[in-house]
């Protein structure tokens, strides 16, 4: 893959120092590092760039060496954090969206990849080598245009990529070969246009090939051909649930129960895309029709328990969630769903400030599923509501260790620290929260707090002017 080429420079590639740091600490912290990199001793090459970012917490560039270290340690989660906190200081690093691509599609996380390498292409157009990951990308999940799209652009920029040639080829291939199945489903649709069951892999063919138009366009027709056949109506409900159509596929699923009133799963798909729309009540109702049908349903209790924590009946949520967990306490038939319960039911026991209670579940939790960040998460909210705020602090620190890319912990971290009034350790955690989630809007408040207090009034201003807007886009207020 055109990928691999990339990744072994990037492996190959060596920490470096563009813009020397003016702090003359720092300054001898980087020389160590790059030293120690050299010499491919990177436990010492993260130790000293990490004192330089102690010495110099914005210097972009040491973060991005410690990334680099990081990765060669195959410390996957720090890498990435430090590759993002050395783009949210300086958004021109190329060399980090490229690094962070390459990380990411080691991960599987290919949204993520092209994401950075996007970031790559939209510093450096001529950068032919990121063309081909997007090309690449894009290939992989199927989609063949743009990867065709991004291929030609890898050629435009350089005439000789003979590599980005032979993709284009493959990706050209596909493309035809996608088009003949696809019209001979459509003759098929043609030949016999009254059989429901070849509209149905007709519509399947659309969304495989991310023809979304045309798969609803196609289940509108299913359901005009036959009004009365629930079928119909869940191809058409597919796709609207493809194309993230929240109102569309709830009223889809509406008309479904309407035809179907003793389908169970019918019900409950009501209830989750009316409580994805935010109409808990009508998602509690449909989930309470889902269990007339099938009282034991644990799927539905759990998230009729989940919408009622969402709509603040908070006692009727942890009711189920206390059944919940008696039921498969014993059991151990299922490890993830139980650590989904008793974490529901220690968030349900916090929000309805009986922290105490809280406490107590949330440490059987831990004593059952040490590895699990949601236990800690919950016990530090609950110590943080008896006062408890130093051990607080502790419970949301080992939270971030075993989730570390989490920008929710990290900024509930950031405002206990400010609360104890560690300002300085505030802006950093706020700040690699907002680095792994730039649209963060309250962890752009809670770093705008803690700039003020650390005196840094400009920063601050403009931290605050940057949450008020993401608040303002999400019709939401402001909550400073």
């Amino acid at each position: 893959m055109a990928e691999d080429a990339e990744r072994a420079d990037s492996q190959r590639r060596q920490p470096e120092q563009v813009d020397p740091p003016q702090n003359p600490a720092a300054t001898a912290s980087m020389r160590r590092g790059l030293e120690a990199a050299a010499a491919e001793d990177y436990e010492a090459a993260a130790e000293a760039f990490t004192e330089a970012i102690a010495a110099a917490p914005r210097n972009a560039n040491a973060r991005y060496n410690l990334a680099l270290a990081r990765q060669r340690l195959g410390e996957s989660d720090a890498a990435v954090l430090s590759y993002l906190r050395a783009i949210y200081l300086d958004p021109g690093l190329k060399a980090a969206y490229k690094n962070l691509g390459h990380l990411y599609r080691e991960r599987g996380e290919d949204e993520h990849a092209l994401e950075a390498f996007r970031g790559v292409v939209e510093l450096d157009n001529s950068d032919g080598e990121a063309y081909t990951n997007i090309g690449d990308l894009y290939l992989e999940m199927g989609f063949f245009d743009d990867a065709a799209l991004a291929y030609r652009q890898a050629q435009i920029v350089n005439a000789e990529n003979a590599l980005a040639a032979e993709r284009l080829r493959e990706a050209r291939e596909e493309i035809a070969r996608q088009a003949e199945n696809l019209a001979e489903l459509e003759r098929d649709v043609d030949s016999r246009p009254h059989e429901l069951d070849r509209y149905e892999r007709l519509c399947d063919a659309y969304l495989m090939a991310h023809r979304e138009k045309d798969a609803l366009n196609l289940a509108n027709q299913m359901v005009a051909l036959a009004p009365d056949e629930p079928a119909a109506y869940e191809t058409l409900a597919l796709v609207h649930e493809t194309m993230d159509n929240a109102e569309e596929a709830a009223a889809t699923w509406q008309k479904i129960v309407e035809l179907a009133p003793d389908d169970t799963e019918a019900w409950e798909r009501l209830a989750n895309w009316r409580q994805e729309t935010g109409d808990l009540d009508g998602a509690i109702d449909a989930y309470n029709h889902a269990l007339q049908l099938n009282p034991d349903a644990t799927s539905v209790r759990f998230n009729k328990a989940e919408a009622l924590r969402e709509a603040q009946r908070y006692d009727e949520a942890i009711a189920i969630f206390r059944e919940l967990a008696h039921q498969f306490s014993d059991s151990h038939d299922d490890d993830d769903l139980l650590v989904e319960v008793y974490t529901g039911l220690a968030a349900s026991l916090n929000l309805s400030e009986r922290h105490a209670e809280a406490l107590e579940v949330a440490q059987k939790l831990l004593k059952h599923f040490p590895e699990d960040p949601g236990a800690p998460y919950e016990k530090a909210s609950a110590l943080e509501g008896l006062g408890l705020r130093d051990e607080a602090i502790a419970e949301f620190e080992r939270a971030i260790e075993l989730d570390p890319l989490n920008p929710g912990v990290r900024n509930d971290l950031a405002n206990a620290y400010l609360a104890s009034g560690r300002a300085a350790e505030a802006v950093d955690m706020a700040e690699s929260a907002v680095a792994l989630e730039p649209e963060f809007a309250d962890a752009h408040e809670t770093l705008a707090q803690a700039l003020l207090a650390s005196g840094r009034t400009d920063e601050a201003e403009e931290s605050a002017r940057r949450a008020a807007e993401l608040h303002a886009a999400m019709g939401e207020e402001s909550k400073s």
